[in-house]
């Protein structure tokens, strides 16, 4: 497989991954997490790990001073910031309305690489992301339009991923090893929320064996097949490629729905899932 072959399946992979973050976080919140310190510990249990594979490869560990405030602002203002408003949308609205919200992302990231980066996107990627777009609210039936905080948190955490997204490629980042990047971005992150939580009074290690059992596979799952591969997609698909092809996460939530919890498969949810596997089909068919 070359290495845009590679690009495509580790985007792919990765999105199913994140697809089950819901999943993970209805099993956490049910054993007595919350939302914030199940943002917590999807960091910083990751971290023993993550420094176990950098040991392991031999990877250098230092990083300059600019670095660190490029991995600073990339974590705040991106990275942690979409999975402290994603999860915290899951207080007000259903999981699968805050995961299709979400996904508001791929049309920012396109926008975004065309305003700031000044990238010249082929027609195809932009109907792309129209298609994903409207595959996107094919799922959304509309019943929680009311809660507009917990709306509006799910948009804002589309916002802040593709500033991740375009940042991970205008900062120079992505040529850092992905292993050590991810390691230093979790740290970031775990600090941040972890000061979030205790202002908040929401930080609670109060929870059940399968709660803690689920958070741990929870965030090397995320760290080592979700981040690792979505970084991998980016680098060789390219930002907007990769963002198109994430959407087989809502699709991911969608199967989980009906698998785990009896929610019923319309032909409304049909006709998006037709929507989103049309264009990643195209993005995988494209020649860069």
């Amino acid at each position: 497989m070359d290495k845009r072959g590679r690009g495509i399946a580790a985007a792919v992979i990765s999105a199913v991954v994140f697809g089950m973050v819901p999943l993970f976080m209805k099993i956490i919140i049910a054993g007595g997490g919350t939302t914030l310190s199940g943002a917590f510990y999807r960091f910083a249990l990751s971290l023993p790990v993550l420094f176990a594979v950098i040991k392991y490869k031999k990877i250098p560990m230092g990083i300059t001073k600019q670095e660190f405030l490029k991995i600073c602002l990339i974590t705040i203002c991106g990275y942690g910031g979409t999975a402290v408003l994603l999860f915290s949308s899951y207080n007000f609205i259903p999981t699968g309305v805050s995961t299709t919200i979400h996904f508001v992302y791929p049309v920012f990231t396109i926008l975004g690489c065309i305003v700031f980066l000044k990238d010249k996107v082929r027609p195809i990627k932009i109907i792309c992301a129209v298609l994903c777009m409207g595959g996107i609210l094919l799922f959304y039936n509309g019943d929680s339009a009311s809660d507009l905080q917990g709306i509006g948190l799910a948009f804002l955490s589309g916002v802040t991923y593709a500033f991740y997204i375009i940042y991970l490629k205008k900062s120079g980042l992505q040529g850092m090893d992905t292993i050590k990047l991810i390691f230093y971005m979790n740290c970031v992150a775990s600090v941040m929320i972890f000061i979030m939580a205790l202002a908040s009074g929401s930080f609670t290690a109060d929870m059940t064996a399968t709660a803690w059992v689920t958070a741990v596979f929870f965030a090397a799952a995320l760290s080592l097949v979700g981040v690792y591969g979505f970084q991998t997609g980016v680098k060789y698909v390219g930002p907007e490629s990769a963002a198109i092809l994430s959407t087989f996460e809502p699709i991911t939530s969608v199967i989980i729905g009906i698998l785990a919890y009896n929610e019923e498969f319309s032909l409304r949810t049909l006709a998006g899932c037709l929507c989103i596997l049309s264009s990643v089909i195209i993005v995988a068919k494209m020649k860069e």
